[in-house]
């Protein structure tokens, strides 16, 4: 059975640490596995500013998927694990007996369509992001080339999916086939360092990103309706209309959730939990807002007994 509590208390711990105390961390060295996703908000931004504090961060980013599925077989064992899904946690991670016994969400986003400014295209996607031209539409032009990760290894590969799969309905058109092909079409799968260089070169007309890439890289979007984007919890009832089955395992439509947590064989849990208080507060949390994540009050899942003692909610 899953156990959340909301993290009011937690919040009232870390206030009593203070910002003197998060810049006093001793110098040490920290494995982080992240979320592709999150990679530059990682390189840019909280690699830089770990490391006045004291804190060398080994940042490896990759789909969610493929990162949860080498820590669950012992390949990887980084000391904070970050996923842009916390499915990811309860089916592949979490148990008694299993890399992590506890998790929490921490952070939320939405999907939304960058283009690049220098495209061919450009001039139709700013019509469409003006209201002027629909979005579908031009997606589905002859011709254009469309990015996206691989719905195999990584959450936002099937998010794209089941958003296309909830437009149909909202626009009463078959889009996904359409705009996708298929599931796995290898001609738009990529990962997400490969699609944003190729967007910055020119080579992908569009591709389907979080808001939070498309805001650190300053890549024009296209906004989609809430009701189709993942990023609204209003709509939660709305989005598991939707879902996509992937090598036999299915992904219901949810809101968009990021979530961590620290392994029980992570090698410098200390560190691990440092860092942790680090993103929800002061410069990590602003940090993580101005790259466009709206970080949310930490909610706990699992063993409470198992999360650390400074960060347990009491």
């Amino acid at each position: 059975m899953k156990i959340t509590l909301y993290g009011f208390a937690f919040l009232a711990i870390v206030a009593s640490f203070g910002a003197a105390n998060v810049a006093a961390f001793s110098d040490q060295v920290v494995s982080v596995l992240h979320a592709g996703s999150l990679t530059p908000v990682f390189q840019t931004r909280l690699v830089p500013e770990l490391a006045k504090r004291g804190i060398t961060v080994y940042a490896e980013g990759r789909g969610s998927v493929a990162n949860g599925s080498m820590i669950r077989a012992g390949l990887k064992n980084p000391d904070l694990f970050i996923s842009a899904d916390d499915d990811v946690m309860e089916r592949l991670l979490i148990g008694p007996d299993a890399p992590i016994r506890w998790y929490a969400n921490f952070a939320t986003s939405h999907l939304v369509i960058a283009y690049a400014p220098n495209s061919p295209f450009a001039e139709r996607f700013r019509e469409a992001a003006a209201g002027r031209a629909r979005w579908y539409d031009v997606l589905s032009a002859p011709g254009i080339k469309i990015g996206r990760t691989d719905p195999a290894v990584d959450p936002k590969g099937y998010r794209t999916i089941i958003a296309l799969e909830l437009a149909e309905g909202y626009y009463h058109e078959a889009l996904r086939a359409r705009i996708l092909g298929d599931d796995r079409n290898p001609a738009q799968t990529f990962t997400d360092e490969a699609i944003l260089t190729r967007l910055d070169e020119g080579e992908l007309d569009a591709a389907f990103l979080y808001s939070h890439e498309a805001m650190i890289r300053k890549l024009p979007i296209i906004e989609l309706p809430p009701e189709i984007n993942l990023g609204d919890a209003h709509f939660a009832a709305r989005y598991r209309r939707a879902s996509v089955t992937i090598n036999g395992l299915e992904h219901v439509g949810e809101p968009i959730v990021f979530a961590l947590s620290i392994p029980t064989a992570a090698a410098n849990s200390q560190g691990a939990a440092d860092i942790l208080r680090f993103l929800i507060d002061g410069d990590g949390k602003k940090a993580l807002t101005a790259s466009g994540l709206q970080v949310t009050p930490l909610a706990f899942h699992g063993d409470l007994h198992a999360v650390p003692a400074e960060l347990r909610p009491k």
